[in-house]
Formats: structure tokens, sequence, C-alpha cells
């Protein structure tokens, strides 16, 4: 290979910072669901603060395992990297067997399946008489990472996600704006948390309002840790909001900023950081023959 061949510094410290960055994503986003077990559907102020990975929680769940939310996240990955697209049929049948036989979970159960997640998958699509749950605003990174650099792919599938379990148009529309904020801070942009995230207005829909609850947790900080921790300490449905945080404050802070021990003791740490490398990779495929087309 010639020196011209070769990846500049630059390049390749480029590629270094955006790995940081995309591990942290979904490192972060597991480890917030983890750190929150042992509150999960707490009420506040009943607990004594979290400090710390424990474990434990209504599912008993050992140190360092993480529930639905993640399990749904990582299904949803290996989905668009199988399919090489969004095929929401092929998402759907990877949660049905995630429901049916555990699978992809951290503990060989179905844990935690919300009644909007359950009816949808049993139906084939989401039931209008039930209210969405926020587990599509979950599942923002893996798709964000997918269509990283390409705000209009990620749109169009944003939409085919969120509609494998959900159908309120206010869900939607939190999803996408977390999608191109997540998508703000894997490109570096530091500053991407816009007044209207924090303040905007839930209606009754759970995806806004643990969109605002996130997103003001890591407005309010200057870590990942500090940020995740404000938003467990809450109680209630903690592990989806420190899921949410968890996996923005990553994507600002990288994966460094994630505490070394709590990442060592997650479940499936290897497998999580390997499909977030292979996100990478084909995020930067698509970004260099997107290149040579307009070159072209």
């Amino acid at each position: 290979m010639s020196s011209e061949q070769e990846p500049s510094a630059d390049s390749l410290a480029l590629v270094a910072r955006l790995r940081s960055r995309f591990r942290g994503a979904l490192l972060g986003l597991a480890v917030g669901d983890a750190l929150a077990a042992a509150v999960q559907f707490a009420r506040p102020g009943s607990f004594a603060p979290v400090r710390d990975l424990l474990g434990g929680g209504p599912f008993d769940l050992p140190r360092g395992a993480w529930s639905d939310d993640t399990a749904l996240s990582l299904a949803l990955a290996r989905s668009l990297l199988g399919q090489g697209r969004c095929d929401a049929e092929d998402q759907r049948e990877r949660f049905r067997r995630w429901q049916r036989a555990g699978e992809g979970s951290a503990t060989g159960e179905c844990l935690g399946i919300t009644a909007s997640v359950s009816r949808a998958l049993s139906v084939g699509m989401p039931d209008p008489s039930v209210a969405d749950g926020p587990d599509a605003l979950v599942r923002t990174a893996p798709l964000a990472m997918f269509r990283f650099g390409n705000e209009r792919r990620l749109r169009e599938d944003l939409r085919c996600m969120v509609s494998v379990t959900s159908h309120e148009p206010a869900t939607f529309e939190a999803g996408k704006d977390f999608a191109l904020v997540l998508g703000a801070a894997l490109a570096g942009r530091h500053a991407p948390l816009e007044g209207r995230l924090v303040h905007r207005p839930s209606n009754g829909n759970d995806a806004a309002r643990v969109l605002a609850l996130a997103t003001q947790a890591v407005a309010d900080t200057t870590s990942w840790k500090h940020a995740v921790l404000q938003v467990v300490n809450q109680g209630g449905d903690a592990d989806v909001a420190a899921a949410v945080c968890g996996q923005l404050a990553g994507a600002i802070y990288g994966l460094e900023a994630i505490p070394p021990g709590w990442r060592a003791a997650l479940v499936q740490r290897e497998a999580i950081e390997e499909t977030a490398d292979a996100l990478l990779t084909e995020a930067l495929i698509a970004l260099a023959e997107a290149g040579e087309e307009s070159a072209s």
C-alpha cells in the first residue's frame, strides 16, 4: 500500500473519536438500563439514593444485567446489520423471539415487556386502544448510528422503526427530535439540546415525557455519571429514562466517561461493543459510497 493510500493521522483520530461516541451511546444505553434496575417502579423518595451499579429490583437482576430496553435495542441493531436496512417485519420477528424465548436478553428471559409492546407483537401492529409506551424512543441509538450522517434516511427509517410498537404521532415526533439530537452528538456537536426538547409539553405521551426528563438531566450536569444518576434517582420508569439519558450522554462524552467498573460489570459488554463497532463500520462505508457518488 502506498503512502497516498494509507489513512492520515487526522483520519485515524476522527475514527477513534467516532468509535468512542458510538460505543458510548450503545454501552451508555445498557449501563443506564442496568443502573436503574434497583429502583425501577419505586416511588421517588422511597429509597436511598443510588450511587453504584447494584442489580436487584423487581426482577432481581444480577449486577450489570439489563432489561427490555437494551434487549429490544440490540435486537434492532442486529436487524439493521443483518438486513442492511430498516425492516419492520424482521424487527417484529426478532422481538417476538425475545418475547417467547428470551432470545438476546441478559438473563435468558423476557423481562419488563410493556402492555403496548406485548399487544403490538401479538397482533402484528400497534393497538390504537393502548397508549404508547416510550420503548421506541429507547431504540433510537442503533438507528441514529446506522444512518449516521444521513439525516434524510434517518427520518425515513425512524417512522418504520417506531411503527413496529407505537402509533401516536407524538411518539414519532419525540423520536424524530431525539434522533436528530443524538446524531449531532455522535458527530461531536456538543451543544445539541434545544429548549424545545427539555421543555416540550408531553400532553400525556410517554415518549415525550421521558425525552424531556432525560435531556433535562444532560442539560443540568457535566458528566455521564451525574446525568444518569439524576434520572435514576427519580424512580418510576427510571430504566427507560436512564437508557435514553445514557445513550445521549454516552454520545456526547464518549465511552471513557462511563465509569470503568460499571462497564466491566455490564452483561454482554464485549458483544455490545462489537455491535457498536459494526454499526460504525456500516455508517462509514455508507458515507464513503455517498461521497464517491457525489464526486462522479
